[in-house]
C-alpha cells in the first residue's frame, strides 16, 4: 500500500463534515442542506419537470424523486402537472418560498463561517479545484 494520501477519502470525509456542519446550521428552518439545495435549484428554474431538475442538480431521476418525498410530505414542493400528465410540474408551494428564504439566512451564515476559516483566496481555489474534479470522466483516468 502506498503512503501517498487518498484523494477520495479526503474529499469524503471533508464532504461528510460539511454536509454535518451545514444541517446543523439549516436545521431551524426544518430542511437539510441537500433539501436546501434542492428548493434553491426549484426555486431557480419555476417550474421544473422531474427530469429537469434532475439535470439541472446533476442528479438521478430516482435520488430526486426519494429526495422529494418528505418536501411533498411538508407541504414545500407541489406537483401543478394536470392529472393525466405523464411527467410532474414541480414548484415550490408558497410555504416552501418562505422556507426557502428563512433557510437562506442560516445558509450564509455557514458560508460565511467556512469563508473565515478557509479564507476568501484559498475558498475561491478550492471551488476552482472541486469544479475542475467534476470534470472527470471514466475515460480521463
Amino acid at each position: 500500500m502506498t503512503k501517498e494520501k487518498c484523494v477520495y477519502i479526503h474529499l469524503r470525509r471533508a464532504g461528510r463534515t460539511l454536509a454535518s456542519y451545514y444541517d446543523r446550521m439549516l436545521a431551524p428552518s426544518g430542511i437539510t442542506a441537500a433539501q436546501y439545495s434542492l428548493l434553491c435549484h426549484l426555486d431557480q428554474l419555476g417550474t421544473a419537470s422531474t427530469s429537469a431538475l434532475a439535470a439541472s442538480m446533476k442528479l438521478d431521476r430516482s435520488t430526486l424523486v426519494r429526495n422529494l418525498k418528505p418536501l411533498f410530505g411538508a407541504g414545500l414542493v407541489t406537483d401543478t402537472a394536470k392529472k393525466d400528465a405523464r411527467d410532474r410540474c414541480l414548484a415550490l408551494t408558497e410555504t416552501g418560498g418562505r422556507t426557502l428564504l428563512y433557510a437562506e439566512k442560516l445558509w450564509k451564515k455557514a458560508q460565511r463561517a467556512v469563508k473565515d476559516l478557509i479564507g476568501e483566496k484559498k475558498l475561491k481555489t478550492l471551488m476552482k479545484t472541486l469544479a475542475k474534479i467534476e470534470t472527470l470522466k471514466e475515460e480521463t483516468v
